[in-house]
């Protein structure tokens, strides 16, 4: 198992990722707006490959800060095909990311998860995360 860079030209990457991650989001975003926030330099798209087939992703995205001298990031996304599930990827893909975040000047690493969200919590745990007292409630503003 291995985990790569998604890359504006990843076309393979990009439509398996589509295919087999995506494919029961409530709206399917096109392939050109997958390029388009790839195009980025402040996104983050990983894919963790078994065999050359992608079984995972993971997404996040880097941002100055007010309050920090160095950047932020947020992890929007993680998902690890249910047959591939507590067999590394997850860690592989965290662990990635993390080392990635250092080089590229990130202090800090930021998500949230759903509360009956065990395996995540437990994922996160095991790869250096600290769990913080809060509770949060979302918001969203349609606009």
């Amino acid at each position: 198992m291995k985990v790569v860079q998604v890359r504006q030209t990843d076309s393979s990457i990009i439509h398996a990722i589509m295919d087999t991650l995506l494919n029961d989001a409530e709206e399917k975003p096109s392939i050109n707006h997958l390029k388009k926030l790839l195009s980025d330099d402040r996104t983050y798209v990983l894919a963790a490959l078994l065999d050359d087939v992608v079984i995972g992703y993971i997404l996040a995205y880097r941002f100055p800060s007010l309050y920090a001298s160095n950047y932020l990031a947020y992890l929007y996304d993680i998902e690890v095909l249910a047959a591939h599930r507590k067999k590394g990827a997850g860690r592989l893909l965290m662990e990635t990311l993390l080392h990635i975040l250092k080089s590229d000047d990130v202090s800090e690493l930021w998500l949230g998860t759903a509360t009956d969200n065990l395996a995540g919590q437990a994922l996160f745990s095991a790869t250096g995360g600290i769990k913080s007292d809060e509770t949060f409630n979302d918001f969203i503003y349609e606009l």
